[in-house]
């Protein structure tokens, strides 16, 4: 009997499986991740490792902390955030935001200029 089909079929379910878990895992949002720059006219701008990205927010954004509701009066300087945008936005409107923690660097940068 011969089990080499039988491994190969194995094998591409497995690899089909694998890239269907990490496209559905994204959950259909492009995720914009670092410190709040600041919230103006509800455009919050982020800070990312390749630079500043402004994302748009609305009454419909869902804004949590730590799995709990939290306001946009909660979204400081120096807070990190993740944002999700649906894959493809052009106009970059949040569907939820989730607060972390304050950066290290943009607490004790706030530190300093209180010492002043």
């Amino acid at each position: 009997m011969n089990r080499r089909p039988n491994i190969i079929i194995t094998s591409l379910l497995t690899l089909l499986l694998a890239c269907a878990a990490q496209i559905l895992a994204h959950g259909g949002f492009d995720h914009v991740t670092g410190t709040v720059v600041k919230l103006d006219n509800n455009v919050l701008t982020v800070k990312t490792a390749k630079g500043d990205v402004p994302v748009t927010l609305d009454a419909k954004t869902e804004i949590t902390r730590s799995d709990k509701p939290a306001q946009a009066a909660d979204l400081k300087a120096g807070v990190r955030v993740v944002v999700d945008i649906p894959e493809g936005s052009k106009t970059k409107l949040a569907h939820s935001v989730k607060i972390g923690t304050a950066a290290k660097a943009a607490t004790t940068e706030h530190e300093h200029d209180t010492h002043k």
